[in-house]
């Protein structure tokens, strides 16, 4: 048995209707720029026909009839995954939380408590946390159960041409690297992603993000003094808005499977399929044990990555 709750407690007479969680900077959450599918349970190919056209021609009489549109197929695999916690309600017992415990002869039942709504807390945080990560930095050859479900967006992204694979500078980043290298991503764009460009964005990790705004800083101008003012979430390059991740070199720092710590994604966000059979935000079962006087959390659900075009996406990795 494995509490999810472990710290030792003592008992001291203080408010205990309060509590505090440890932040969890989630990071990248609004996975609503993708383009996620629901309702999916099983893996798909996704279906892509080539864009048609001059097949306009002066008029004639007769038929000719033109031909371009080519069918290109990439499969989503979809991956099941689980998370499970539990506790012992024992743990609780003469200490400051023990006022939350239920009364009577139901004391190691938690449901229906304050305490299960914490625990409850704590999972679901822990839930979207690992989403992110894995949605990023996943790659089934990895070779860790941390890492290993499915493939993940940058994974997914070493499929694209070699001339739109990047690879960007190593060790500390010199002064203005993030604008040398944001614009070497621009300038490996493809015709359509430049077509695009008002659909498509530049998502960044903070070593990046630090090293822009100090090139910001430098200038001094009047433009960049009110974007630094602003904060990140005003970032743009050259007409591109800039998403930071920050949660990308906190993994990378604490990973060593995720490597490479200076990233930049140049791409149209809705050229990334999300498939999930959610239908919203994951949800955790609660049951109570009796045989083992364990309460029990447990989240399953089923995700798979992948992107649509080559022509939408750079990346720019460090080596």
């Amino acid at each position: 048995m494995a509490d999810v709750i472990t710290t030792a407690l003592t008992y001291s007479r203080e408010d205990v209707n309060k509590y505090f969680l440890q932040p969890m900077f989630l990071g990248d959450q609004d996975i609503s720029r993708f383009d996620v599918m629901l309702n999916v349970k099983s893996s798909f190919k996704l279906q892509k026909f080539a864009s048609l056209e001059k097949i306009t021609k002066a008029y004639a009489s007769g038929f000719t009839g033109s031909t371009g549109s080519t069918l290109t197929q990439r499969e989503i695999v979809m991956s099941r995954v689980k998370a499970e916690v539990e506790q012992e309600a024992n743990t609780f017992y003469n200490t400051i939380v023990g006022d939350w415990l239920a009364a009577g002869n139901d004391i190691d039942n938690l449901d229906g408590t304050m305490l299960q709504e914490i625990i409850a807390e704590i999972m679901g945080k822990g839930l979207k946390r690992d989403n992110s990560r894995q949605l990023w930095f996943n790659d089934t050859a990895s070779g860790s159960a941390d890492y290993d479900i499915y493939n993940g967006i940058f994974k997914n992204y070493t499929s694209l041409p070699a001339g739109q694979q990047i690879v960007g500078p190593v060790g500390a980043l010199a002064a203005d690297a993030a604008t040398a290298q944001m614009q070497a991503a621009i300038d490996a764009s493809p015709d359509e992603l430049r077509e695009l460009k008002g659909q498509a964005v530049l998502e960044i990790s903070g070593s990046y993000a630090d090293n822009y705004r100090a090139t910001l800083r430098s200038t001094g101008t009047e433009i960049a003094d009110g974007v630094l003012r602003d904060g990140e979430d005003m970032l743009s390059y050259d007409g591109y808005p800039i998403i930071v991740h920050r949660e990308w070199d906190t993994h990378i720092s604490a990973d060593s499977l995720a490597t490479d710590p200076h990233r930049i994604v140049l791409h149209v966000p809705k050229n990334v399929a999300i498939g999930t059979d959610l239908g919203g935000e994951a949800t955790a079962n609660f049951w109570y044990n009796p045989d083992l006087i364990l309460n029990r959390f447990r989240a399953t659900y089923a995700i798979g990555t992948q992107y649509k075009n080559d022509e939408l996406a750079v990346t720019n990795i460090s080596a």
